[in-house]
């Protein structure tokens, strides 16, 4: 009997020890959920964060990198305790595949939150509210002064050093014409002679003539004429090489916000949201390797506007092109950029605490001012 009583109270004890540790197991879980889901699977080696430059938020020219998202990852990084080492890469889709691939485990740089990208890789949450701009060449101020900016000086010297070397040759054979007929005004020392000659040819570009209505000599004439006529070509040339000019200033300066880009030579680099943008709106732009390639452009006049993320246009703006450019019109397709890791990441959960804690002690609206506000 005892033996039964004594078997019967193990069979008793066994449930009641087995509830009993899945209650605890159950209360450890959900009292740190943090601790299961994301400490226990955090990398024990520095993390591999690829970046790629685009200013402010990654500065070029730096070693190691620098620029506001960087001061935001140092800070993110410290509070969730991990050390890290930088990979550059530089494009867009290089950097996203970095991490798509696991050849990096943490994108930072200035990265556009899409549907797109959403779909293949995790965003931390919004850390900057960005868009699209138009840059353009800066409007100066003062009719007089803007128009002798946007003269070709550097072409019309060259077309007047060829037109000095064509004059001065026209003169020499006017000279000679003239001294064969007995001319007296002709019949001076060369360098006197020949200032005859430039003054005549100089007559003829003007008026088409050069007296003598009245000469027999057929030859004389078309001599005459043909020096006429390339007065003409010359005159022409110039007046030409203005008009495109002030023309293209004038395109320039009609751009005031996406409506008037249509039908405009415009720049952007692919593959990121200002080119597929443009490509959505049925834009056709060139395309350039990065965005130094396309102000390159558009100081170069290939072109007259570049589409990209507003911030990076305002700072170089501000900062780097001594008033070359400006940037004109309210901003279109607003984005918002964020940190980018592999789908599912444990990351995620505690750089999103990082950045919650960033945003309420104030740290954010530091760095901010840090990169930002001093541009003004």
């Amino acid at each position: 009997m005892n033996r039964l009583a004594g078997c019967s109270g193990q069979v008793r004890a066994k449930p009641f020890a087995l509830a009993m540790a899945v209650a605890l197991a159950i209360s450890a879980m959900l009292a740190s959920p943090a601790l299961c889901e994301t400490t226990s699977r955090l990398p024990d080696r520095p993390l591999r964060v690829v970046t790629k430059v685009i200013a402010p938020f990654v500065l070029p020219d730096t070693d190691p990198p620098a620029g506001f998202s960087i001061d935001l990852w140092a800070e993110v990084a410290r509070r969730i305790n991990v050390q890290y080492q930088w990979l550059v890469v530089p494009t867009v889709p290089e950097l996203l595949q970095a991490v798509r691939t696991g050849d990096a485990d943490v994108a930072v740089a200035a990265i556009s939150i899409t549907p797109e990208r959403e779909e293949l890789l995790d965003f931390s949450f919004p850390y900057f509210d960005s868009g699209l701009q138009i840059m353009i060449g800066a409007a100066h101020q003062g009719a007089i002064l803007a128009s002798l900016r946007s003269f070709p000086w550097l072409a019309l010297g060259e077309l007047f050093a060829f037109a000095s070397v064509l004059i001065f040759v026209l003169a020499n054979v006017l000279m000679v014409i003239e001294k064969r007929q007995a001319n007296p005004s002709f019949r001076k020392p060369y360098w006197r002679a020949v200032g005859e000659g430039i003054w005549g040819i100089m007559l003829i570009f003007s008026t088409g003539e050069h007296g003598d209505r009245d000469t027999p000599r057929v030859w004389k004439r078309i001599a005459v004429a043909a020096m006429w006529f390339l007065g003409v070509l010359l005159v022409a040339q110039m007046t030409a090489t203005v008009t495109a000019t002030q023309t293209v200033e004038r395109l320039e300066s009609s751009i005031r916000d996406v409506n008037d880009l249509p039908g405009k030579k415009i720049a952007s680099v692919a593959g990121t949201v200002a080119g597929d943008e443009l490509t959505q709106r049925g834009l056709p732009f060139v395309a350039a390797s990065d965005l130094g390639d396309a102000v390159r452009m558009l100081s170069h006049g290939d072109v007259v506007a570049v589409v990209y993320d507003s911030p990076t246009l305002q700072y170089l703006a501000a900062t780097q092109a001594s008033g070359a450019v400006q940037v004109v019109g309210p901003i279109f397709r607003p984005q918002k950029y964020g940190i980018a890791v592999a789908e599912g990441s444990a990351l995620r959960k505690p750089i999103n605490e990082a950045l919650l804690k960033i945003y309420d002690d104030g740290t954010y609206e530091r760095l901010r001012a840090k990169w930002f506000l001093k541009q003004r």
